[in-house]
């Protein structure tokens, strides 16, 4: 897929907390995803590298963007609604 919409309130309504550092793991775990059309490696480590998280702050920002907008399954890390868009 070389193309998604952003829904700019969904996103924002859902991610005003986060830090610009989890702002910009988030957008490129999601292009990521998008790009594959599949879902984020089951390994987390795999996933920090996808994206280059390189730093200790940059690891644990992949860790919890993970566990908040994604959801762990035996074939990798879903985002229900890039599933959706992508599927759609």
């Amino acid at each position: 897929m070389n193309y998604y919409k952003r829904h700019i309130g969904d996103y924002a309504a859902a991610t005003r907390h986060l830090s610009l550092l989890e702002h910009g793991v988030y957008c490129l775990m999601l292009d990521v995803y998008y790009t594959s059309e599949k879902p984020l490696p089951v390994d987390t480590r795999a996933v920090q590298r996808l994206v280059g998280a390189r730093s200790d702050e940059e690891r644990e920002a992949v860790t919890v963007i993970l566990t908040e907008f994604f959801e762990q399954h035996p074939d990798g890390w879903h985002q229900a609604r890039a599933d959706k868009e992508i599927h759609h």
